[in-house]
């Protein structure tokens, strides 16, 4: 009789799994990262990897909806637990998700409204995805890649996404502490907003969060716009509102990609707050594709005069 229960038990298990859809893919990259200046007694140029695993379960209900959620495991070089000290992959936190009719709703370590803009990151370049213009000197949050910070134990999101022919509109609430009664001093919700429009080759987007990363009064606003030639040339224009940094930055960048499979990439940002010791900040960057996989590579110079470089392959799986 016991082992009859123990089968029944394993067969009902098993059939909940087969009802619901599990996928793990990813990203992996290795290469060469440079950058300068650099503190006194630390390598300027190092080999970067990372290796990101996405956990992702979905389960579509009878009524059409469908219920999910994310975890994600990911190790980069040097880093390290925020207990023990001691090197290693880790888990981030996780979220959860309802999604019906062009509408989604999250919860959790939850993407935002800001970070979640179609062409807001369309400016970096290399393998690691890198860009000292652009949006580099806004502070806002975005899905955490790793476990919260101390102090965000109890950190709480909530992201919600509507999207109807080539209009996608987002919101997202983020509480820091959603068990305290009253946050630190200078610390505060984040609140966000964006919307994302295409039609035909034109793609504009607008985007504010208001007490960015949590900042009391560090309110972040983006305004994009893109051109698309074809599939693969395209140039596009930013201006971002810093908020707490007191500056804007305007940003004009161009990609392209040949019938070879090399691709080409570029941004010159301009920004006007007069104590940094830069006006501008360039890059120029390629890629080539190696069928499957990607070698990339970028060089650029930054408002604080400093200079990054990076060579590498990545791929997705």
């Amino acid at each position: 009789m016991k082992n009859l229960l123990l089968a029944t038990s394993a067969l009902v298990l098993w059939a909940g799994a087969a009802a619901a859809e599990v996928k793990i893919g990813g990203t992996a990259r290795a290469g060469i990262v440079y950058g300068d200046p650099v503190p006194d007694g630390v390598s300027d140029t190092i080999f970067d990897m990372r290796l990101r695993f996405n956990i992702d379960v979905s389960k579509e209900l009878d009524s059409g909806v469908t219920l999910g959620g994310r975890i994600r495991m990911q190790y980069d070089d040097g880093r390290t637990q925020d207990d023990s000290g001691e090197g290693g992959a880790e888990l981030n936190a996780a979220y959860l998700y309802a999604e019906a009719g062009g509408i989604r709703v999250e919860v959790g370590n939850a993407n935002t409204a800001l970070d979640s803009m179609a062409t807001l990151y369309n400016a970096e370049l290399g393998y690691t995805g890198t860009t000292l213009g652009s949006y580099a000197l806004a502070n806002y949050a975005a899905y955490e890649t790793s476990p919260y910070s101390s102090g965000q134990a109890n950190r709480m999101g909530v992201f919600a996404q509507y999207e109807a022919g080539g209009l996608v509109a987002r919101f997202s609430y983020l509480n820091p502490d959603q068990t305290a009664t009253d946050l630190d001093p200078g610390v505060k919700e984040e609140l966000s907003l964006s919307f994302d429009y295409t039609i035909g080759a034109f793609s504009v987007g607008i985007g504010a969060a208001w007490n960015g990363n949590f900042v009391d009064d560090n309110d972040v606003y983006a305004l994009t716009g893109e051109y698309a030639f074809n599939d693969s040339t395209a140039i596009g224009l930013q201006f971002i509102d810093n908020g707490s940094a007191n500056s804007t930055t305007t940003t004009l960048y161009g990609r392209t990609a040949f019938a070879n499979g090399i691709g080409l990439g570029a941004f010159i940002s301009g920004n006007d707050d007069d104590d940094l010791p830069e006006d501008f900040a360039v890059g120029i960057g390629f890629n080539y594709d190696l069928g499957g996989a990607t070698l990339a590579g970028t060089i650029q110079r930054g408002f604080f005069d400093e200079t990054f470089a990076d060579l590498g392959i990545n791929f997705s799986f």
